[in-house]
C-alpha cells in the first residue's frame, strides 16, 4: 500500500487534521507493511538471527561466510573469488565427493564439458574437454608421474627421453637413432649405422647394390642368394689395394689387372 500519512491540519487545534483514532490506523497500517516488507509480519529480521528470507532479489550483495543449501536452478553471471581463495591466493574448491564436474548441454551431439586455460593477456586460450557422446567413453586419464614436464600431442613435434615403447607400430618418414632391438618389417630407406645382429631377409639397397661400411659383419655365415643380380667386390687399383690394411681372408677385384684377389699367407694372391 501507498503510505499513509497523518493529517495534522493548517495548525495547532485548527480541527482540520486526523482524529486519535484514524492517526492510530493510519500508524498501524503503516507498520504493519514495515513488518511484513522487513520480516514476518510480526517480528522484523535482525542481523543477529538465522533467518530465511524468501522471494527476495540481492542487487550487488556482498556475502560473507558459507553459503550452502540445494539450488536447483540458478545463474551466475560474474563469480568473483576474492573471498573464496586459499592462503596461497588460488580458488580452492571443495566438493563432497572430490570431483568437480563440468557438465555439457544434455544433448546427443552438442558442446561438451569443457575448461579453457586463458594465456596471462585472456587473448588465446587452450581447452580441454571431454570426448563426444557418441564415442560412449568412461574413463579416467592420470597426470605423468616425476618433474614439471609437458603432455605429449598427435600432432606437436616432441623430444621423447627415457621412453619404451613396448610392440610399436612406426610408420611414415623419420629417423631412429640409438639401439633399437626387434622386428623391423618393411622397407628401410636411408643409412643404418652401428651393428646389426640378427637376420636380413630382403633386398639391402634397393634395385642397386648396397654400399655397407664399418668394420665388420659377424655371423656364422653369409649367404647371397637370387637370380636378378651379383655380388660385386669392392674394386681397387693395384696402388690402392698395397695401401689397404690388409689382413688374411680379404676379397677385392683389381681393376689394374682385371683379377679377384685375395690377401692370404700374408700375400695377395690371383684366384684366377
Amino acid at each position: 500500500m501507498a503510505k499513509a500519512a497523518i493529517g495534522v491540519g493548517s495548525s495547532a487545534n485548527d480541527g482540520t487534521g486526523d482524529d486519535l483514532r484514524s492517526g492510530a490506523v493510519k500508524i498501524n497500517a503503516n507498520f504493519t507493511e514495515l513488518y511484513t516488507e522487513l520480516g514476518d509480519g510480526t517480528n522484523l529480521q535482525t542481523t543477529s538471527k538465522t533467518q530465511t528470507l524468501t522471494n527476495k532479489t540481492l542487487t550487488a550483495p556482498s556475502i560473507n561466510g558459507v553459503v550452502g543449501g540445494t539450488q536447483t536452478s540458478a545463474t551466475i553471471t560474474t563469480l568473483t573469488t576474492g573471498g573464496i581463495t586459499g592462503t596461497g591466493g588460488a580458488l580452492e574448491i571443495t566438493a563432497d565427493n572430490n570431483i568437480v564436474e563440468f557438465r555439457g548441454d544434455g544433448t546427443n551431439s552438442g558442446t561438451v564439458g569443457t575448461i579453457q586455460l586463458n594465456c596471462s593477456a585472456n587473448s588465446h586460450g587452450q581447452k580441454i574437454q571431454s570426448q563426444p557422446h557418441s564415442a560412449n567413453v568412461t574413463n579416467t586419464m592420470t597426470l605423468p608421474a616425476g618433474a614439471s614436464s609437458t603432455l605429449v600431442s598427435l600432432v606437436s613435434a616432441d623430444t621423447l627421453t627415457n621412453k619404451t615403447l613396448t610392440a610399436p607400430t612406426i610408420t611414415g618418414a623419420g629417423a631412429i637413432a640409438g639401439v633399437f632391438t626387434g622386428n623391423i618389417t618393411g622397407n628401410v630407406t636411408g643409412n643404418v649405422t652401428g651393428n646389426v645382429t640378427g637376420t636380413v631377409d630382403g633386398v639391402v639397397g634397393g634395385n642397386t647394390p648396397a654400399a655397407i661400411t664399418g668394420t665388420a659383419i659377424s655371423g656364422t655365415s653369409i649367404a647371397v642368394t637370387g637370380t636378378a643380380g651379383a655380388m660385386t667386390l669392392n674394386t681397387v687399383t693395384t696402388t690402392q689395394r698395397n695401401a689397404l690394411t690388409a689382413a688374411n681372408g680379404m676379397v677385392v677385384y683389381n681393376s689394374t689387372t682385371s683379377k679377384i684377389e685375395a690377401y692370404a699367407g700374408g700375400a695377395w694372391v690371383q684366384l684366377h
